[in-house]
């Protein structure tokens, strides 16, 4: 009897094209806090990102549609700027780090749960284990941006560092290294920061459970 259960990853999409972009915007962040130009191309690059993503959902043509419509605003509300108004520029990004960020969850559910299923180790496997680790950590830059939104003194920065380096300061914390260049100071980012850390720490090595049981049952 099949399985009648709603799947919420697509068979028909690969990670190929996911992987590529993500280690493309890893590479191109740093770039983005040195012109306002190189900042929008790289929203662009997260615009990108989130629709190869959403490729991976098995969801109706019409509710995808909108998905990619509230992906579009939000790029549109990470670049706008409202002169002489920085709050409501600062609103209209928390918007779109919102969005993002309920987006990007649901990428990496539809990821895991496709993974979580196949049976045998492929190229595919591997490159949508590696795709969740690298959108983990950007998931988790958006929480900081949305934690640092409400509180601009969440965290403590050195003097050459800004807001834009928590990027650097998600993936620094996802991988455990902890230079302690940037800190966490309020309840929230502290509980965030520990959250991502502890992820950092269990999801490669259940990532690597399974592709050696796939591998011994290949």
């Amino acid at each position: 009897m099949m399985n009648a259960t709603p799947k919420l990853y697509s068979l028909t999409n690969g990670y190929k094209y996911l992987f590529i972009d993500l280690v493309l915007l890893f590479l191109l962040a740093p770039f983005g806090s040195l012109h306002r130009s190189l900042s929008i191309f790289v929203s662009f690059c997260f615009l990108i990102t989130l629709l190869l993503g959403l490729n991976t959902l098995a969801f109706p043509k019409k509710l995808l549609f909108l998905f990619r419509f509230l992906a579009a605003l939000g790029f549109i509300s990470d670049v706008i700027v409202f002169p002489d108004t920085e709050y409501l520029t600062a609103l209209s990004s928390l918007m779109s780090y919102s969005f993002y960020g309920i987006f990007y969850i649901l990428v990496i559910l539809a990821i895991g749960s496709r993974i979580s299923q196949e049976e045998k180790v492929n190229l595919n496997v591997v490159r949508g284990g590696v795709c969740i680790y690298l959108l983990l950590g950007i998931l988790w830059f958006f929480f900081y941006k949305i934690i640092i939104f409400f509180d601009a003194n969440a965290f403590s920065f050195p003097e050459n560092m800004t807001k834009d380096s928590l990027f650097y300061f998600s993936f620094t914390t996802l991988t455990t290294l902890g230079y302690g260049d940037i800190l966490p100071k309020n309840a929230f980012a502290m509980t965030f920061t520990n959250a991502e850390a502890l992820v950092g720490q269990i999801y490669p090595a259940v990532v690597i459970a399974k592709l050696v049981s796939l591998y011994e049952h290949k």
